[in-house]
């Protein structure tokens, strides 16, 4: 019977590593990376936005010994670039530490994509920016103008945190979910 309760735990942590909600956020393209003298930063947040700055590249000149930036993409959320979000739900996964995530029920226009999904916590509250781009194809290829249904389950980063109340925010939604004790091992 132990073996069974152990095989049912390495099952669920292998499923957990291969699902799409954990991957979102956890790729190597998603931190930092520095290669032959170019440095290039996934995201920037500022005090307006999260994630307002992306793909952010210095490249370092030996000359004078000093980084010069080369390209980023500014990302600014504006209504029509946007998501609609239809409902947000808060999923609270009993384990130690504690597991939060934002299930996100919306529509999003054909033409468009969801590029970064940022969030930042600031204070006791996640911003959660979910980032919309227009369509990658080529310009021959064709959108409808149908909206199509998406659903985005997104890990907020609650390790470590202290036991408390925290909020959210996706784009209108507001919400809170407890803490009962300090979320670490």
């Amino acid at each position: 019977m132990h073996f069974a309760g152990f095989f049912l735990k390495v099952a669920a942590i292998a499923l957990l590593l291969i699902n799409p909600a954990f991957s979102e956020n956890s790729t190597p393209s998603d931190y930092p990376v520095y290669k032959d003298g170019k440095l290039t930063i996934p995201r920037v947040d500022t005090d307006a936005q999260t994630g307002n700055y992306q793909k952010v590249e210095f490249q370092f000149d030996n000359s004078t010994n000093s980084w010069k930036l080369i390209n980023y993409i500014e990302t600014k959320v504006s209504p029509e670039s946007t998501a609609y979000q239809e409902k947000v739900e808060v999923i609270i996964v009993d384990s130690s530490p504690l597991q939060v995530f934002l299930k996100i029920n919306g529509y999003l226009g054909s033409c468009n994509f969801f590029q970064q999904i940022n969030q930042k916590l600031k204070g006791s509250k996640f911003e959660v920016v979910l980032h919309v781009g227009p369509n990658p194809f080529p310009p021959d290829i064709a959108c409808t103008a149908n909206a199509v249904f998406f659903e985005k389950i997104i890990p907020l980063e609650v390790y470590g945190l202290p036991a408390g109340t925290y909020e959210y925010q996706v784009g209108e939604h507001t919400g809170s979910f407890s803490l009962n004790k300090d979320n670490n091992l």
